[in-house]
């Protein structure tokens, strides 16, 4: 779906919004089904320091023609103490970043990284995605 003007794109999501309906266009693309693990996701009031933290996951959607060219960014961070956190995040300024304390995850099951090879989603539960693809729809709303 295409949209010649911003303005039709934002009716589109009021009609949407005001049917309590989520918009098609606005779906990521998992590469796996997301694993029945339960977990508990927290939005932090202020964001965090990556420094001495280690990155276990990383990805980019990009919406192309939805309402301009959009990207958004979602990073997953492993601290010392094993505590996960996670950053969604924009290059552009009218999107606000969110970060969220992730609980309840077994870190010795995430995946290693393999060079040459992208990085599996495998091991990202279903709540962390809601919290991902909520901020996402939220932004573009």
């Amino acid at each position: 779906m295409v949209f010649a003007k911003n303005n039709s794109f934002l009716r589109y999501l009021e009609e949407k919004k005001a049917a309590n309906e989520r918009p098609d266009l606005i779906e990521v693309a998992w590469d796996t089904t997301a694993p029945a693990t339960q977990v508990h996701v927290e939005w932090l009031d202020e964001g965090f320091n990556t420094r001495g933290r280690h990155r276990v996951y990383g990805r980019c959607d990009y919406f192309d023609g939805v309402g301009g060219d959009r990207t958004f960014n979602m990073d997953i961070w492993k601290a010392r103490n094993g505590c996960l956190l996670m950053q969604c995040w924009s290059k552009w300024s009218e999107i606000d970043g969110r970060s969220f304390e992730i609980t309840g995850v077994d870190v010795s099951a995430i995946p290693a990284r393999d060079k040459g090879h992208g990085q599996t989603d495998s091991w990202i539960p279903k709540d962390v995605r809601e919290a991902y693809e909520n901020w996402i729809y939220e932004e573009f709303c």
